[in-house]
């Protein structure tokens, strides 16, 4: 039993741990006992990601991005891929990258003031997080790891949640109804703590609550408070004063090159 725990701390410690603060979501959505590392991608990853990459199929892009995470990173005891935030995907896949490259990310700009052509590198130091004000950290539950703001708990999907969707939505695709699904707001994904699954009886039902069911009062309340913590997770980096929105500027497709 040494002997595997020793095999197992030498494994990681050729793998990086995440500081959880750092991500996007800035490890305000994880339970204490959460602990991340990743670990450089294989070649056949690297392989199968550019393999017939297309650009244009954003969708493609996205499974591309989870399928190097999901390979490639590793949890503490009782915790796995489905249960990372999907605001922090982005992230970890380049914290991957760089990882494997054994480099940097730079990202060009041109400077609002000089006109000049810039570069920043993608990393914590230059990443523009949230800034979520004391009255609003007022309504963060540390034990819950949730914010608690008029009766609801906020805190944003799990990737294995919007897994289920994405895959709910598929299966429906091709009913006779499947348009009416476009129609609906999935405003329930943010309030359900650190549910990492949903079954299609319960998207059904979390549908029917928060599109029917619910008043147009508390359909509001839950809007605003989506809308007044919708920074955590968008991706832009900082320099002299800068916002350096870098959604266009990454090429994902030469991204190990």
């Amino acid at each position: 039993m040494n002997l595997l725990k020793d095999i197992f701390k030498s494994l990681l410690n050729q793998n990086k741990e995440i500081d959880l603060t750092k991500l996007p979501s800035m490890g305000l959505f994880y339970k204490d006992d959460f602990r991340i590392w990743i670990k450089k991608a294989d070649i056949e990853d690297i392989i199968e990601y550019e393999y017939d990459y297309q650009k244009e199929d954003v969708e493609s892009v996205i499974q591309r991005v989870k399928r190097i995470v999901r390979k490639n990173v590793i949890f503490s005891k009782g915790y796995k891929y489905n249960d990372i935030k999907s605001v922090d995907i982005v992230y970890l896949f380049l914290e991957i990258v760089k990882l494997t490259n054994n480099r940097s990310i730079e990202i060009n700009f041109t400077n609002k003031v000089t006109g000049e052509k810039e570069f920043v590198t993608f990393d914590s130091h230059h990443f523009n997080y949230a800034n979520i004000n004391d009255k609003m950290m007022k309504s963060y539950d540390n034990q819950t790891k949730e914010f608690v703001i008029d009766g609801f708990r906020y805190s944003p999907p799990c990737i294995g949640v919007e897994n289920s969707l994405t895959n709910f939505l598929i299966s429906k695709s091709n009913d006779i109804d499947s348009e009416m699904y476009a129609e609906f707001n999935y405003d329930f994904l943010y309030f359900l703590g650190h549910k990492n699954s949903l079954s299609p009886n319960e998207i059904e039902n979390l549908i029917q609550i928060y599109n029917y069911d619910i008043s147009e009062d508390d359909s509001k309340k839950i809007r605003d408070i989506i809308i007044s913590l919708s920074n955590i997770g968008k991706y832009s980096l900082k320099k002299d004063f800068q916002i350096i929105d870098i959604t266009a500027k990454i090429d994902l497709e030469k991204i190990w090159k």
